[in-house]
């Protein structure tokens, strides 16, 4: 049996019911986690104890009050006690001889409890399950005490946070549904809207009402009908069509026959004739299933009308009693505005159902509903309507009591929430599936669902609990935001948002994630990664790791070590709660904005070969491309030729070829935009090229012809102040992530985090940035030791790839902006 760890263990709740048992809840008064956040704590809890039989005034409820000792209470409001995670100790002390048992959400306990002379005893665990927790005591099988207690969250406000999570979880499912069926259902007028929430339910009412209205009136003035045949007892007279079933009749209700000479029925020597048979006739009736589900749909938006002007009715009340209504006219008009709808249903319902029976089974959708005129306008205003309230009403049940599965939906909403105001349309709405009684939620921790955007630039995937198959073990990250640039298959990147349900208090008050979550982020980088081409060696392909935790107070957490951390190692962590998303979102728009190279350059270096090989590694050469007529040749052919009068060999370094379109010659079309490996050199006379015709007296010139295995296509990297030399250098990583000709000439990954800054601040000022090759330092004659730039009158040196200097005044990256802008004003 388990038993509370030695420390404070104080007695939180003691029911007593004289004469037959007392009950008794100990374990920690304060919760820590609580008291070190400030919250739940001066706030009231409800408690409920109910006798079920015998006298209720027998029982004595005592609370832990604030000084520590036990208190009579007699009221539901009592002090908080019982929190999430926390370990309680129940001790069930027994007066009689009876069986007794503790039940607790509807698991029996016993099986947990040790009997010690007249003494049960056992311990029990909330684990995230907070709000009323509900206790039974049977005995000899039968209820005899009912008790809820309310549980506390020990990490987020219960009156606020936990509130907003669930409201803004609903609220973002409605959002997602109202669209899905905008797309599968809705005119196109009825979808302008890209981001619905609860409230635009009634601007989709006022949308659909008039159309609605139409069809119920078109099916009533022309319904759907059978032919029945139906029987009644009828005087003979009056009988048309006498039915078979007559003579059963007739041999139960002897009384109807009637002594008559010439009757045709004979018994016991006499006729009879019969003044009553069973009369058989066809009749016309409106009381369908077609009918009864029309019925069933008007009603059922009816309710939910109702619903809504119960809650605008208990809202217009609240606002008067506290004299602080806000905008009360509009209160008043929705509250009309609803009312008047539900009269004309009702109408429409007395009027033409009236004739009509309650649906009762299974509600599915016949043939009617897809063709028919009316019944096809109404069920899918219905569709509309009842199935988005629907899912509303069904995600209460839905959402898990479980905490900690209740944040982690939310920070996905969340996101996804986010990528919508970024301006990401939704193209495939993954984690929502319809079936025939509406909409339901895929997301759960046994399941890969995934939220598909897309603009002009990116593709973006938002995986929950995406799986990843590594060489060690499986990796399932909660939540996986994947970009993929639409112009450059190579930029494919993967960032890690993982929700994480716990924080910690340092000694010192620091306010952050758990360490060891943050340890999970780094394992999540070195875990995924995928194979390269030459299928042996292996890349990361996650770019960034973040741990989201419940803490609301961003400004604070803007100092802590863990935030800081993104900005050096791209891994770290953000608080995340309603109202405090700010830093999230920062970080988001700025992951999907990057360039590739920019992107590639925030990931950590794996050792100085892996710098080497994005900065100094140059293999390969950017060559002048003539005229188009030339390109086009280099293109068919795939060759390039210069002469050796200008380029004596290929470097042994060099493996690929790019050509670059100068301004002069391709217009618009300028900058570089095809590269190749090269396969093989040769030297020959100008005149056995045979694709382009030489110039007359170049005949017996010696070229060196470079033949290329294939030419791919690379983003358009634009040409900025002149443009490259006849023949210039730089690396395969460059030239594939690279926006301009500045990048491709970047030596480290200090110069291109200035150079990122400097672009930032020409943007701003409408300044150009040009580049200085400097070979040489003057003092030591070495060369590539100084890269200088300058923006605006300000000079800025990268010096010796470590050192950087505004108008020879050392700085750092962190003040570097700040330098720039202090120089431009002060000159």
């Amino acid at each position: 049996m388990d038993l509370l760890l030695s420390g404070r263990n104080d007695k939180l709740l003691e029911i007593d019911c004289s004469g037959e048992f007392s009950l008794t809840f100990s374990g920690e008064s304060i919760n820590k986690k609580a008291r070190d956040l400030s919250i739940n704590i001066n706030t009231t809890a409800t408690l409920a104890v109910a006798l079920e039989y015998k006298d209720k005034n027998k029982v004595t409820v005592k609370v832990v009050s604030d000084n520590g000792e036990l208190a009579e209470v007699s009221g539901p409001n009592v002090k908080p006690c019982f929190y999430e995670n926390g370990k309680y100790q129940l001790i069930l002390e027994v007066k009689d001889k009876g069986s007794y048992e503790v039940i607790h959400m509807g698991s029996n306990l016993n099986n947990g409890f040790q009997k010690i002379s007249n003494c049960y005893i056992g311990m029990i665990d909330f684990s995230s399950d907070i709000g009323l927790s509900n206790f039974i005591i049977t005995k000899d099988g039968k209820d005899i005490l009912s008790i809820d207690i309310e549980v506390f969250p020990s990490k987020i406000d219960y009156q606020k946070d936990y509130k907003d999570i669930m409201n803004e979880v609903n609220d973002e499912i409605y959002s997602l549904a109202f669209a899905l069926m905008g797309k599968t259902y809705l005119e196109t007028r009825l979808v302008d809207t890209n981001h619905q929430t609860n409230a635009e339910f009634i601007s989709i009412l006022r949308c659909i009402f008039d159309d609605l209205e139409k069809a119920i009136k078109r099916i009533i003035a022309n319904p759907k009908h059978n032919v029945e045949t139906i029987e009644s007892i009828r005087r003979v007279e009056k009988s048309r069509v006498p039915s078979r079933n007559t003579i059963s009749y007739l041999r139960k209700h002897s009384s109807v026959l009637v002594e008559h000479q010439n009757g045709f029925i004979k018994g016991k020597g006499k006729n009879y004739v019969a003044t009553r048979v069973v009369d058989k006739r066809k009749i016309t009736t409106i009381d369908i299933y077609e009918n009864r589900f029309v019925k069933y749909m008007i009603t059922s938006i009816i309710k939910r009308l109702n619903v809504i002007v119960k809650n605008i009715d208990i809202n217009m009340l609240c606002n008067k009693a506290n004299n602080n209504g806000n905008n009360p006219d509009d209160k008043v008009k929705l509250h009309k505005f609803l009312k008047d709808k539900i009269s004309i249903l009702e109408k429409h319902l007395k009027n033409g159902f009236s004739n009509v029976s309650n649906l009762t089974g299974k509600k599915t959708m016949s043939l009617v509903f897809q063709i028919a005129p009316g019944y096809r306008e109404v069920y899918k205003k219905y569709i509309m309507l009842s199935k988005g309230l629907a899912l509303g009403d069904g995600i209460y049940q839905m959402t898990p009591k479980k905490l900690y599965l209740l944040y982690e939906m939310w920070c996905y909403m969340k996101i996804h929430h986010i990528l919508s105001d970024l301006g990401y349309v939704v193209e495939e709405y993954g984690i929502l599936k319809y079936k025939d009684n509406g909409f339901y939620l895929t997301l759960s921790q046994d399941s890969e669902a995934k939220m598909i955007y897309s603009n002009k630039k990116n593709r973006l995937e938002l995986w929950y609990n995406k799986s990843y198959s590594s060489q060690t073990t499986n990796q399932r990250p909660d939540t996986v935001l994947n970009i993929r640039n639409l112009n450059n298959k190579d930029d494919n990147r993967i960032y890690i948002f993982d929700a994480k349900y716990r924080i910690n208090v340092d000694d010192k008050g620091s306010i952050g994630p758990v360490e060891d979550d943050i340890n999970v982020m780094h394992r999540y980088r070195d875990a995924i990664v995928s194979k390269l081409n030459n299928k042996v060696q292996f890349k990361y392909d996650t770019f960034g790791a973040y741990v989201m935790f419940p803490y609301g107070d961003e400004e604070k957490f803007k100092e802590h070590n863990f935030y800081k951390s993104i900005e050096e190692v791209n891994i770290g962590a953000f608080p995340m709660l309603p109202g405090s998303t700010k830093l999230i979102t920062k970080q988001l728009k700025k992951i999907i904005e990057q360039s590739p190279l920019d992107a590639r350059n925030d990931r950590v270096v794996i050792d100085e070969y892996d710098d080497y090989g994005k900065f100094k590694h140059l293999n390969v050469m950017l060559v002048n491309v003539k005229n188009k007529e030339h390109l086009k040749e280099y293109k068919e052919n795939l060759f390039y030729h210069i002469p050796i009068a200008k380029l004596k060999e290929v470097r042994d370094s060099v493996e690929y070829l790019a050509f670059y379109q100068s301004k002069e010659s391709f217009k618009d079309g300028g900058g570089i935009r095809y590269f190749g490996r090269i396969k093989e050199c040769k030297e020959y006379k100008r005149r056995e090229c045979t694709e382009l015709k030489a110039r007359a007296g170049t005949e017996n010139d010696i070229y060196i012809r470079i033949n290329l295995e294939s030419i791919e296509e690379v983003d358009s990297i634009v040409p900025i102040q002149t443009g490259t030399r006849l023949v210039t250098y730089t690396t395969l990583y460059l030239l594939k992530n690279a926006e301009n000709t500045h990048e491709l000439k970047v030596g480290s990954s200090l110069e291109l985090e200035v150079y990122k800054i400097l672009k930032k601040v020409a943007k701003e000022k409408g300044v150009k940035i040009k580049k200085i090759d400097k070979d040489k330092d003057t003092k030591t004659n070495k060369k590539d030791k100084v890269k200088e730039y300058t923006i605006g009158n300000v000079t800025i040196e990268i010096v010796d790839g470590i050192m950087i200097k505004v108008n020879g005044d050392k700085t750092d990256l962190r003040t570097l902006e700040e330098h720039i802008l202090n120089f431009m004003v002060n000159q």
